[in-house]
């Protein structure tokens, strides 16, 4: 009898282990350069909604082009090097070929490539508060409830900007009520910015505390972000 009821006990288990869905973070940007404020986030989503992995993505031309944008080669190596202890962080370069074909980058078509490769997983987009205030308030190419409709969206702080589902347009909310469990808020405020990152190494600062030493060391080796008024366009 005991060892029929322990059968039974683990045979639900695994129905229920069956039953719960996979979820992939996607944490995409310039990386320019990668900083551990971008492992934190990573970090507070992998926990937050029990993640099984996250992609690092990345960008290869951004609808908004930056004139200061190191070449993705360089950005793909430091973001290697960022992630190189972490065996649940990997790394994309889907976007960084798109732009090497001249193609733009835009995160609905990420989202749906990234849905046809991870069929079996929910896709968690991970991104901060101003970057998800602009694609709901219709400044991206596609329409924010097109996006929701598609993928899970992790939002993190930013400086003096922390977010709350009360302050999204009215007509917004309205229009999205049933997506808008699909929006969880990481109570997150990175303390730094890549573009500080960039000013410093441009005057010839000191390490900052949030560059790793060895991402350090490949800037400096590569002369990266020394004079950003000439750094050539990816």
């Amino acid at each position: 009898m005991k060892g029929s009821y322990n059968y039974r006990i683990n045979s639900r288990i695994f129905k229920m282990n069956l039953k719960k869905p996979k979820k992939i973070g996607i944490l995409g940007g310039a990386f320019n350069p990668p900083h551990l404020g971008h492992l934190i986030l990573a970090k507070r989503a992998l926990k937050a909604v029990r993640l099984q992995k996250i992609i690092f993505m990345p960008c290869g031309i951004p609808p908004l082009r930056k004139s200061n944008l190191a070449e993705t080669k360089d950005r793909l190596a430091m973001v290697k090097i960022l992630i190189k202890d972490n065996p649940l962080f990997k790394i994309s370069d889907y976007e960084i070929k798109k732009g090497e074909k001249g193609k733009k980058s835009y995160t609905y078509e990420t989202i749906k490539y990234l849905k046809k490769k991870y069929p079996d997983y929910q896709i968690y987009w991970i991104l901060g508060e101003d970057s998800f205030r602009e694609m709901i308030e219709g400044k991206w190419k596609y329409d924010g409830l097109k996006m929701l409709a598609e993928a899970h969206f992790l939002v993190a702080d930013r400086k003096k900007h922390p977010f709350n589902l009360k302050t999204l347009p009215k007509k917004f909310k309205e229009k999205s009520k049933k997506f808008l469990k699909k929006v969880i808020r990481l109570n997150l405020n990175v303390p730094v910015s890549a573009t500080q990152i960039r000013k410093e190494i441009k005057k010839g600062k000191k390490r900052n505390k949030f560059l790793p030493p060895e991402i350090f060391a490949y800037i400096k080796e590569k002369r990266l972000y020394i004079d950003l008024g000439k750094r050539k366009r990816v």
